[in-house]
């Protein structure tokens, strides 16, 4: 602060007209001449959206120059977004403020002293292009040039808007001009040219480099021009660098609405919802009605299927009479209300913008309302009968949705009506590679890249579309593999023989078949794996189901960015595939909750115990999801525990409906979403009661299941400490002592909440307090065993008993067998007996392969379902069926092995013995295969596999 002592003041100022303000930079980092102190906000996981942002100090610095006018610091201040009430005192001002604020009505846009392209661009915005053509008759100024070509092409003249796209002064004022406005002007009609002009590729550049050339040489500080940037980059997903141009544009006008717009447009890209809510609040904080805040809440609702809120939300846009007030004046403090202010009496209408209609189009999209939704269309084409943006709008809603015949006829009807437009080019191919068409995915994002070579994720995915249709192809009854030569091969072919017996078990449990075979793209690595799917190289999972195609990276160890480690690709696949088929029999409509827990379900492995606890601790502490935020636990965790717990209570939920209600009533539910019917009424189908009685009996439910698996016994060992500390005044001194720390804890969380901007005041919820503390007093084996006799069911009194008596070398015990069982029974879901037995059974044997002991079997069968990501206990089952002679069940927990490590050559020799000695003649040979790659340079592979190929000549095949 000492630097700006001098400007305190205007500081200050600058706080009251902007209240709440934080510094500027979360949204990327400022260049050295507009350097801006570090950030601070409630942005998303990285801060990347802050609630507010404070002018940069350049700017602040710059309105105090002495060489400015009283008019041009006013001038300074209104382009800023630092201005006050006084700074308001000339139409042109008020007309600037006005269409920041989008108060399309305010009759300062009729003065005779404001310039035409502002009145222009007024109704431009609302479609209203036959007065946006009569107010610019006759000009040449290049700002109103760009709103009449932008008008014209709306109209479908097409013609007459590239003539004026391409006139002589657009090139001097890109190489030359001395206004930023003729700059963005030039900048505005070289973009509409790109999207008219299929030989136009080349533009691009050419508007960068004016507008860097502007930046240098006009004016540094103009936020215009850094926005615009920004813009230009996001629309070719040039994400880090049009987020460090945004970040810099707001904080030269904190006060940006399409600054705001597009910060909150990137959020919900990378599923920031709550950044998305801060750009919303900042929009709202201009105008409690602005739109662009109505249209982010909607499209941030849609991406979380929430149709119906989306359409709520849309709906003060589309009704009749509904405004912001006209008495509330321009000038007025900026208000902190989310929420649209209702009009006062006798307010005119404001003009409804025409964007309102593409996205009532992708509400109706959403919610299967077809006819609606080309209701809407129809609307926005009669607007503007040659723009596609509404189409593309809704198209892409129809592809997010996976509602991929529809999107196809959509956005197949945008890129009819603007052929040189290189989107909607770009969304059907990226359409036609969630849903399996490669050859048409191929042709059209070729067409896309050959319209606008600079798009990124357009030419990620067109290098990886061709190279998948080069690559080989196994098929089987079901599935089509797919898969490039090297180390995807060998995975490929390992799975290819055991995909079938898979469908068959997944469909028969779910009554249905796909209608075509599966697609299964077999990624090389995670780079390849991401941009397969997203279009570009960053996703952290290791499958992806989009309907009828699914890709999944090998499982390797290596560098991360390469590879994601270890697991058994035919589960990973069995749960993609339930995707599959749940999608193929609700026509892509279940819930995104249900989808997954059906496919967590259908994996048939136990939960792993801690699983068990944290589906423990969400019920004890009032905690579960509902069937609302379920859905926000996949798609944006609040704390690092919500998409664990959104993927095991889906399937707790599952397991309800199947033990209430039978897997008939649940396929009922999954066959009327293919209906367009909404959660409620399918759950008063299926169970014949709505959702809140659902949830309301599944959390009743579960605290049965909790108590079942030994995790809520009563009493509670706090409450056993207690009874020990009753009449012990220091152990009851100790305990008051904590309690007041905790609470202190509580109230201090709490207060440090408080003058927090937006969302990062509400952090602390009532289930994630500090946990009520425990009295300090001691469990000795006497005092354990005498209330084990008085509670004989209390789970973690044994497990005492039983952690001390392993910790004394007592293993093998008759004692230590007894707790085993003990605690077995009262805690089913810890798999720590398991481990003990099998190493008492492995110890007894000395050698797992010369012992093949039943019960070591038994409990390391336990163990190995409940492990995903090592391979340890399967090679051990593998070993002891071998020498029990149990060849299959060998081969099987062997090929388990292989598939969570198939470049481990050891793992691969033990594998291909079992299949031998089994008479798995097939299986051998594909395991000596992959031996003969894995280590080429051991001639005995070879020599194996001439033999077995030998043997199996003689077999007949």
């Amino acid at each position: 602060m000492a630097r700006f002592s001098n400007r305190f003041a205007l500081a200050l100022a600058v706080a009251t007209v902007l209240p709440g303000v934080v510094p500027a930079g979360a949204l990327g980092r400022a260049s050295a001449q507009v350097a801006t102190p570090e950030a601070k906000g409630g942005g998303g996981d990285d801060g990347a959206i802050p609630d507010s942002i404070a002018p940069a100090p350049a700017v602040l610095q710059a309105v105090t120059a002495e060489w400015m006018t009283d008019a041009e610091r006013k001038d300074f201040r209104v382009r800023h977004g630092i201005f006050d009430d006084l700074d308001l005192d000339t139409p042109l001002r008020r007309a600037l403020v006005a269409l920041e604020r989008w108060r399309l009505d305010d009759p300062a846009l009729d003065d005779a002293s404001v310039p035409r392209h502002l009145k222009a661009e007024r109704w431009l915005r609302v479609g209203d292009h036959a007065r946006v053509l009569a107010i610019t008759e006759g000009a040449d100024d290049l700002p109103s040039l760009a709103r009449r070509a932008a008008s014209l092409a709306a109209l479908a003249r097409r013609d007459e808007a590239l003539a004026l796209t391409v006139r002589p002064a657009v090139g001097e004022a890109l190489l030359g001009a001395k206004e930023v406005d003729d700059v963005l002007a030039a900048v505005d009609l070289g973009a509409l040219r790109i999207r008219l002009d299929p030989a136009a590729v080349s533009e691009y550049k050419r508007l960068l480099a004016a507008l860097a050339r502007a930046r240098q040489e006009i004016d540094r500080l103009d936020p215009r021009i850094r926005l615009r940037e920004a813009q230009l980059l996001a629309d070719r997903h040039a994400m880090k660098d049009a987020v460090a141009a945004l970040g810099e544009a707001l904080s030269l006008y904190p006060r940006s609405a399409e600054g705001w717009r597009l910060a909150g447009t990137l959020s919900i890209a990378r599923f920031d919802f709550g950044g998305a809510a801060s750009a919303a609040a900042a929009l709202r904080r201009l105008d409690p009605a602005h739109p662009f805040a109505v249209f982010l809440e909607v499209q941030s609702l849609l991406t979380q299927d929430d149709a119906d809120g989306a359409r709520d939300a849309l709906a003060p846009l589309l009704a009749p009479g509904v405004a912001a007030p006209l008495s509330t004046p321009l000038s007025a403090p900026l208000s902190t209300s989310a929420a649209p202010v209702a009009p006062a009496p006798g307010a005119v209408r404001a003009p409804q913008p025409v964007e309102a209609l593409a996205w009532l189009a992708a509400v109706e999209a959403s919610r299967y309302d077809f006819d609606a939704m080309r209701a809407a269309l129809a609307a926005a084409d009669a607007l503007e009968p040659g723009s596609a943006g509404a189409l593309v709008t809704c198209g892409r809603q129809l592809a997010f949705d996976r509602q991929y015949a529809e999107a196809r006829e959509i956005l197949g009807r945008a890129a009819a009506r603007e052929p040189a437009w290189a989107i909607p080019r770009a969304e059907l191919g990226l359409l036609s590679m969630q849903d399996g068409r490669e050859e048409t995915a191929v042709a059209d994002l070729r067409a896309a890249v050959a319209l606008d070579p600079n798009d990124e994720r357009t030419l990620f995915t067109l290098k990886l579309a061709e190279q998948l249709a080069g690559w080989n192809r196994i098929e089987t009854a079901h599935f089509i593999l797919r898969h490039p030569d090297g180390d995807a091969a060998l995975v490929a072919r390992l799975l290819a023989g055991v995909l079938d017996p898979m469908h068959a078990e997944v469909c028969a449990r779910l009554g249905h078949e796909p209608a075509q075979k599966t697609l299964i793209d077999v990624m090389p690595d995670h780079r390849s794996f991401g941009v397969r799917i997203t279009g570009l190289p960053r996703i952290h999972t290791i499958a992806v189901c989009t309907g009828p195609t699914i890709a999944i990276e090998i499982p390797k160890e290596g560098a991360q960015e390469k590879h994601l480690g270890l697991f058994d690709p035919l589960a990973v696949l069995r749960h993609e595939y339930t995707h599959t088929v749940t999608l193929s029999m609700t026509r892509n409509r279940i819930p995104h909750w249900l989808t997954e827990a059906v496919a967590v379900a259908l994996e048939d492995t136990p939960r792993t115990f801690e699983t068990c606890q944290m589906l423990a601790a969400a019920w004890q502490t009032g905690t579960l999801f509902d069937l609302d935020a379920i859905n926000w636990g996949f798609i944006r965790p609040r704390k690092p525990t919500d998409r664990a717990q959104a993927y095991a209570q889906g399937r707790w939920m599952v397991e309800f409906i199947e033990r209430t209600y039978g897997w008939d009533p649940l396929r009922t539910l999954l066959f009327s979403y293919a209906e367009g019917i909404r959660e409620e009424e399918a759950m008063q189908r299926a169970f014949g009661i709505g959702r809140d009685e659902f949830f309301a009996r599944f959390v009743q439910w579960a605290g049965g299941e909790v108590r079942a698996w030994g995790l809520a016994p009563t009493p509670s060992m706090r409450d056993l400490a207690m009874r020990l500390a009753e009449g012990d005044e220091s152990a009851e001194q100790l305990l008051r002592n904590a309690e007041k720390e905790r609470l202190a804890r509580v109230a201090g969380a709490w207060a440090d909440a408080i003058g927090r901007p937006g969302r990062e005041r509400f952090g602390l919820r009532a289930g994630e307090w500090p946990a009520r503390p425990m009295p300090r007093v001691e469990f000795d084996d006497a005092t354990v065993k005498a209330f084990l006799a008085e509670f004989p069911s209390q789970p973690d009194l044994v497990e005492i008993l039983l952690r001390r008596a392993r910790g004394a070398s007592a293993t093998a015990s008759a004692e230590t067998r007894a707790l085993l069982e003990r605690y077995a029974t009262l805690r089913p879901v810890d798999p720590m007996p398991h481990r003990v037995w099998a190493k008492l059974a492995i110890d007894a044997n000395a050698a797992l392969d010369a012992g093949g002991d039943a019960s070591a079997y038994a409990h390391l069968r336990e163990l190995d379902i409940r492990s995903d990501k090592d391979n340890v206990y399967a090679l051990a089952i593998a070993r002891n069926r071998r020498a029990a002679g149990d060849q299959a069940a060998a081969l099987a927990a062997a090929e388990r092995a292989v598939r969570m490590n198939p470049f481990d050559a050891s793992v691969r020799e033990l594998a291909a013995a079992i299949a031998v000695e089994g008479g798995r003649l097939d299986r051998a040979e594909l395991h000596i295969e992959a031996l003969t790659v894995l280590e080429p340079d051991r001639a005995i592979h070879r020599q194996r596999l001439e033999r077995l190929k030998a043997m199996s000549a003689g077999r007949g095949g």
